[in-house]
């Protein structure tokens, strides 16, 4: 029986969930970073479409879903029953939000993806909730009430990393003195430093340290202006820290606004990008602590750092450091360019103090978890979480997971190269976008006070996120490559296609690995055996490639082209799958239509094709995001000719476009939809023949579809000019 999917989707009102969703107090993405998120709700509702029977008229389906997205948003969605549906999977997990949404329809789910803080991830937000669903806390001060979902988890993460915290304060405490002002001496607070790479002068005549300052404005904000001035008096580079609107001619000394060209306050030189690349080659970048910005009762000031200051931030590295070196890939790190080589050389000595202190301390707390555990009465059978145990050691592990998720994300906001945002002053995190660029001036926030990505604020959101996990269907979480996945029977796709040439995740992610690997390595010992991310991930990278952007081509469409043939045998006979994909509408022929071949190719049929856009296409540039509908094709088709074919475009097409289509459609989302449904009407033929005897080809069979559309809305034009006011 035909779904709703393939009938009709109100696209619009799922458009406008998807850009009204965002990464809020209790929102999964609150767990850890990612850098690419399918969006939940509207995913859930475009699911349920695919489950839902069509109705003979179907008319009310633009509104229908409309109050299921609000009861979603709320939790309170109905579920559906476990049995007779199928087994939502998705290979290309990633974030994890469109098993997220399949797990709160009460689906059963199985994630695989190759990258390792993938899988983690997706642990998190669906597999250990799934398992521990309902269990209570086992902290000592955990009440004796009925807990529901993950909040027994939740309680417990906050309480066991507010205790991992404070063990580790204790031990730092020293290193992040609060600092006193010139004028009363009293003592407040440490927001955050800000400090300035620095090299010496290239000029021989010259030779001082100068500051390599993209600003040297420390804030914008309304009445609490601050900016920073190079000591020319002091011969050993220093600031003076001023109140007020930085004066024209003193924001900066960069030279333009591209390369890495910089003035010396000292002798006016200009240095040339090949200056600074090889002071960073020769180990002669370094950095000076510019400004202090310190909490008072007043709000928030800057002062320039005395020598406590300075020698609290000087501390030996830990020899425990991520050696593993970065992605010499500039299209997404910056540093190795400047002789920055080793993820350890990411962080200040401090910031890796911190950091792994926080690793050493963890074990202690995940023994305490378990001896916890075992009082409360939980299974002393000695299974590990990756074994798939439910007792004390399995439990003591998963809130080592999530403490390890802490951690992990406390680097986005611990490391010499997050940005210092000047327009209110504060840090910004590393990853603002999917690459991580040369930081010339950062922020190294107090992690023990209040700025943004402190200690308290990452736990807090993360407990929230927890809490907020609806996970109680069957999730399977695995590691594997696309293509050596097997599926379970029954099973739908419902999964995000990497898209062409998009974001390094495996180069990326590395970020995060070096680190999830020293909390977890002994928790998954598979997952994190090897030094850094697999990079055989399906992918059109062409650095995967040795830089061969064809190559890089062809073997992605051989491989998501040979996914599909190995999903047949597993696949639903009564539901149908969904792909998403991405392409730009300039290359849509060489990087969409070979994902509708291969589909057909398979064996299945395509029977519907929704735009399902991330964000709203005000250029004409943005990203056209498709789902496609396709199913097993139960009944033998007939065999027709292209007149045939035609004809029953003619016949069938209108009348399924005065469902599908809405008055308040772009002109590019009703030909993508036209597309859609007359593939549908192709599909109820086995063979379309041509006049020469040769078969229709896909391309052709969108051609005729294609000019059948345009002939419908030319007869219907009132309704489509509606929605082009």
């Amino acid at each position: 029986m035909k779904k709703v999917i393939e009938t009709g989707v109100p696209i619009n009102i799922l458009f406008s969930s998807t850009i009204g969703e965002k990464v809020k107090k209790g929102h999964p993405g609150k767990l850890h970073p990612w850098w690419s998120r399918s969006p939940i709700v509207s995913s859930a509702a475009l699911l349920k479409t695919a489950l839902d029977d069509a109705t003979q008229d179907n008319e009310d389906h633009q509104f229908h879903y409309t109050p299921f997205i609000q009861s979603f948003k709320d939790g309170k969605a109905g579920r559906y029953p476990s049995s007779g549906f199928p087994t939502v999977c998705d290979p290309f997990a990633g974030f994890g939000g469109l098993l997220i949404a399949a797990q709160r329809l009460g689906l059963n789910i199985f994630a695989s993806d190759l990258n390792p803080v993938a899988v983690v991830l997706n642990q998190a937000a669906i597999g250990i909730p799934a398992r521990f669903a309902d269990q209570y806390a086992v902290n000592p001060k955990a009440t004796t009430m009925l807990y529901h979902g993950s909040m027994g988890l939740a309680e417990d993460v906050a309480y066991y990393g507010k205790k991992l915290a404070g063990k580790v304060h204790a031990k730092l405490k020293e290193r992040y003195p609060s600092a006193g002002l010139p004028e009363t001496k009293q003592e407040f607070p440490v927001f955050s430093w800000v400090w300035v790479r620095t090299m010496p002068c290239p000029n021989p005549a010259c030779g001082h340290e100068m500051p390599l300052a993209s600003s040297f404005i420390l804030s914008k904000s309304k009445g609490r202006e601050y900016w920073a001035e190079p000591d020319l008096a002091d011969r050993q580079l220093s600031f003076l820290i001023h109140h007020g609107a930085c004066p024209t001619g003193k924001e900066s000394n960069k030279h333009g606004s591209r390369g890495a060209k910089f003035i010396c306050p000292y002798c006016g030189h200009i240095t040339q990008d090949e200056d600074v690349v090889r002071a960073g080659k020769t180990g002669c970048l370094s950095s000076t602590l510019m400004a202090v910005s310190v909490e008072t009762e007043q709000g928030r000031i800057f002062i320039s750092p005395d020598d406590a200051q300075i020698k609290a931030a000087r501390c030996e590295m830990p020899e425990d450091t991520p050696t593993e070196n970065i992605s010499h890939n500039a299209r997404w790190f910056s540093p190795p360019r400047f002789g920055i080589t080793e993820f350890a050389e990411l962080f200040t000595p401090r910031q890796m103090l911190l950091l792994t202190t926080f690793c050493t301390e963890l074990p202690a707390i995940m023994k305490e978890v378990q001896q916890d555990a075992l009082a409360k009465g939980m299974a002393d059978d000695g299974i590990s979480l990756a074994q798939k145990g439910k007792g004390a050691l399995a439990y003591s592990q998963a809130i080592g997971v999530y403490l390890s998720l802490m951690i992990s994300k406390l680097t986005d906001y611990q490391s010499a190269y997050c940005t210092w945002d000047n327009r209110k002053g504060n840090i910004r995190s590393v990853f603002n976008r999917q690459a991580l660029p040369m930081a010339w001036v950062y922020g190294e926030g107090n992690p023990f006070s209040s700025p943004i990505g402190n200690l308290a604020s990452i736990l807090k959101s993360e407990v929230n996120a927890i809490a907020d996990l609806q996970a109680t269907s069957h999730a399977e979480v695995i590691q594997s490559d696309a293509l050596d996945v097997q599926f379970p029977k029954n099973a739908i796709l419902f999964t995000e296609l990497p898209y062409y040439d998009n974001v390094g995740y495996a180069e990326l992610s590395n970020y995060f690995y070096v680190w999830l690997k020293k909390c977890l390595g002994n928790i998954y010992p598979d997952l994190f055996h090897s030094d850094l991310t697999p990079k055989d991930e399906i992918c059109s990278i062409p650095e995967h490639f040795a830089g061969n952007s064809d190559d890089a081509i062809k073997t992605y469409q051989q491989k998501i082209q040979e996914l599909f043939t190995r999903f047949y045998a597993s696949a639903s006979n009564k539901f149908p799958s969904i792909v998403f994909f991405g392409y730009r509408e300039a290359d849509r022929q060489e990087s969409f239509d070979f994902l509708l071949e291969g589909i057909l190719a398979a064996g299945f049929i395509i029977t519907g094709m929704w735009p399902m856009r991330l964000s709203r296409n005000e250029d004409g540039k943005s990203l056209v995001r498709v789902a496609v509908v396709f199913r097993k094709r139960i009944e033998e088709g007939k065999v027709t000719t292209r007149r045939g074919f035609i004809n029953a475009l003619k016949h069938k097409l209108p009348s399924m476009l005065d469902v599908a289509y809405t008055t308040d459609m772009l002109e590019e989302d009703r030909d993508i939809i036209g597309q859609g449904m007359g593939l549908q009407v192709l599909a109820e033929f086995q063979t379309v023949i041509n006049a020469d005897g040769t078969d229709l080809s896909l391309p052709d069979a969108l051609q005729l579809i294609i000019q059948e559309v345009k002939e419908y809305e030319k007869i219907h034009p009132a309704e489509m000019q509606m929605g082009e006011e």
